[in-house]
């Protein structure tokens, strides 16, 4: 099937445009200039830029894919998973399209029809009819006779090298970018592919998308041994391993298909970079720790000893990742001291000083002394209590120099388990294509505080993120919406946003909010629909902590590659009050004020408005939108999620063109009301 990258639409894979909204699906318009480029080419041939979906393909010999640790022992037949068909028709394999690592004595074409062996024959052994063991002859022979030495074997063939623009698969949809070498016993190779057929899912993608429960036996026997491990990884903490794609086995070699980070910065390199603070290497210290923790069931331990498979997402975001998995030679298990064996290599590389205590604990390390992994988190977070929170006797001192280590009786404190590395955040609002004014409104403060301190740079983040959509009509709506927006920014900004307000604050923010429009309804003398409201949806950062409080059908939404999309708030309606009360949906949403507001600020006195709060950790990397109606109705998100959202979790993915693109959904699918988003982008 070709899914369509506009509406989601499962389409024949013949189409060439989509059954449901028309959108074409072999062509694309180019980020940059906006020319039609098709689908399965490299780059826009106008201005260059890369417009292909390209992955990294990983090729393992047999004798190494069979190698590989895996949950069963079943082994895999040719009734699972392979590369993606792009056509039902012609499922047969080219001798010429697998990677062997032998070629084959004669082509397919060149073969007898009955010198096909019978599936009971066994290696090597040869079947002769009646006639043909008449006329073998064999000679006279003294039985003391010296047994002649069998002749040598014919020397090895290497397999033919395939050339840059041949196909990696035999249904011709991955095409090389990069010439595939030879194939030599217990090794890999690595080389760039281009998906000819973007849009259509593969098998395995399909299984990965839809399922919750990656460990399933049943499950796991759709997917080959080499695979197993990444499909785990990613599902239990997909921000340090690549997708799959894509994986099948040939008679002699697997293939896996991933996301491609070759491109992403290395971690030596900002390790390297003098801007990077000591907290930011600590808390690298503690991802390769962590690393340490998931791959070691797998055996693939080595993937973090080879610096150069070590990437960061982005120099924003300065999240570790790997750029794939190598797996630990059966013979040479790794432990703890290679662990640290790979910190001193980065140090070294760096000419960086270590920070506090860190000498000792990298030489406990190295040494052995330090024999689990809860003792090496308790040590990094110690580091990172000195480094926060320096005292006058401790200063920076040279990888040769000792530290002392802190008194027993000075406790180190508490370090939450993640820390806010960058904060962003974009908003946008348009009329829409039937309103003649705009009655929604946004206001936003983001701040990233920097001290600099003896031991580098303290990194800090505050955000305020207000959205409100109006009502009452011209004059009115847009009215009470700003004031809103404007009461609550003057609230905060005298109170101050040290630390994550309270309930009982956010409360009495809005409440102070709900008594400005309020009381200028009085004054004016509004009465009925001529009052004028706005609903509202806040959300407070501090760090890696959220509070968030809405009042009305303005939504938030926290997107997240494990989680992925969730609606935090609900909304404050007709429907759902009744859904509240235990009506079956259907029956709750089938009356006609289903979709009254049931609370909103200004039309009634404090004692109606009672806001929803909620209290949020970001865990991971995470995105927050705040949303009107607009944008929202017709579960316009959650139909949009893949094409429009996902791409924003991708660090380097522009958030202004993200929102943008928000902004014309709501306006093609949506229009008949203001649009207005506020999108945060949070990585940690």
């Amino acid at each position: 099937m070709v899914v369509c990258p506009q509406c989601q639409f499962e389409n024949p894979n013949l189409n060439k445009f989509c059954q449901r909204c028309g959108t074409s699906l072999t062509q694309k318009p180019c980020p940059e200039c906006g020319t039609t480029v098709p689908l399965n080419t490299l780059q826009c041939h106008n201005c260059g830029t890369l417009t292909g979906t390209v992955y990294l393909a990983v090729v393992l010999p047999s004798s190494l894919a069979t190698s590989q640790p895996e949950p069963s022992a079943e082994s895999l037949n040719n009734d699972h998973l392979q590369g993606a068909s792009t056509s039902s028709d012609n499922t047969a394999e080219s001798v010429l399209d697998r990677i062997d690592t032998e070629l084959p004595a004669t082509l397919p074409d060149a073969q007898e029809s009955d010198s096909t062996p019978s599936p009971d024959q066994q290696p090597g052994e040869e079947f002769f009819s009646p006639t043909d063991l008449e006329s073998i002859t064999i000679p006279a022979q003294d039985a003391l006779d010296t047994p002649q030495e069998p002749p040598p074997d014919p020397p090895r063939i290497e397999p033919i090298e395939r050339p840059v623009g041949a196909y990696l698969d035999p249904q011709e949809r991955y095409q090389l970018l990069d010439p595939l070498p030879p194939l030599k016993p217990g090794e890999t190779v690595t080389v760039k592919v281009l998906d000819t057929q973007p849009l259509q899912v593969s098998p395995l993608k399909a299984l990965q998308d839809r399922t919750s429960t990656p460990s399933n036996p049943e499950i796991e026997a759709f997917i080959i041994a080499a695979a197993k491990p990444y499909f785990s990884l990613t599902s239990q903490t997909p921000n340090y391993f690549p997708r799959l794609q894509d994986a099948w086995e040939n008679p002699s070699s697997s293939v896996i298909l991933l996301e491609n980070f070759t491109d992403f910065p290395l971690l030596s390199d900002l390790w390297s970079n003098r801007k990077t603070t000591p907290q930011q290497i600590v808390y690298w210290l503690g991802d390769l720790v962590e690393l340490w923790v998931l791959l070691e069931p797998w055996g693939c331990c080595q993937s973090i000893r080879s610096i150069p498979n070590l990437r960061v997402f982005s120099q924003n975001s300065q999240q570790l990742c790997l750029q794939r998995l190598y797996f630990d030679k059966p013979d040479s298990p790794l432990n703890l001291s290679d662990l640290g064996q790979l910190w001193q290599e980065l140090f070294q590389q760096s000419q960086r000083t270590l920070v506090g205590s860190l000498t000792e604990v990298l030489r406990d390390l190295i040494e052995g002394k330090t024999q689990t992994v809860e003792q090496l988190r308790t040590a990094l977070m110690v580091v990172l209590d000195e480094i926060n929170f320096p005292s006058s006797s401790t200063c920076l001192q040279a990888d040769s120099q000792e530290l002392p280590k802190p008194s027993s009786n000075q406790a180190p404190t508490v370090i939450p388990v993640q820390q806010l590395r960058h904060l962003e955040a974009i908003g946008r609002t348009d009329v829409g294509r039937q309103r003649d004014h705009n009655e929604d409104c946004f206001g936003m403060e983001t701040q990233i505080k920097i001290q600099e301190t003896p031991r580098g740079q303290m990194w800090s983040a505050r955000g305020l993120y207000i959205l409100c959509d109006g009502m009452g009509g011209h004059a009115g709506g847009e009215v009470a919406s700003q004031m809103a927006v404007d009461t609550l920014k003057n609230y905060f900004r005298n109170q101050g946003l040290e630390a994550l307000p309270t309930e009982e604050i956010l409360q009495d923010a809005i409440l102070q909010a709900n008594e400005a429009i309020y009381t200028e309804n009085q004054q004016g003398v509004r009465s009925g629909s001529g009052r004028m409201g706005t609903t509202l949806v806040i959300a407070i950062v501090i760090n890696h902590q959220v509070v968030v409080a809405h009042v009305g059908d303005s939504r938030l939404y926290r997107l997240t590659r494990t989680q992925g999309l969730q609606q935090i708030t609900v909304d404050h309606e007709v429907g759902q009050r009744e859904i509240q009360r235990g009506i079956d949906p259907e029956l709750a949403y089938s009356r006609p004020d289903s979709y009254q507001l049931t609370q909103a600020l200004g039309p009634r006195e404090e004692q109606f408005v009672r806001p929803d709060i909620q209290f949020l950790e970001i865990e991971e990397n995470t995105v927050l939108i705040l949303a009107s109606d607009g944008l929202t109705d017709h579960n316009l998100l959650e139909t949009f999620r893949e094409t429009q959202l996902d791409p924003l979790l991708n660090p380097e993915t522009d958030l202004a063109t993200g929102v943008d693109h928000l902004i014309a959904l709501g306006n093609q699918h949506n229009g008949h009301d203001n649009i207005t988003a506020v999108v945060v982008r949070a990585w940690v």
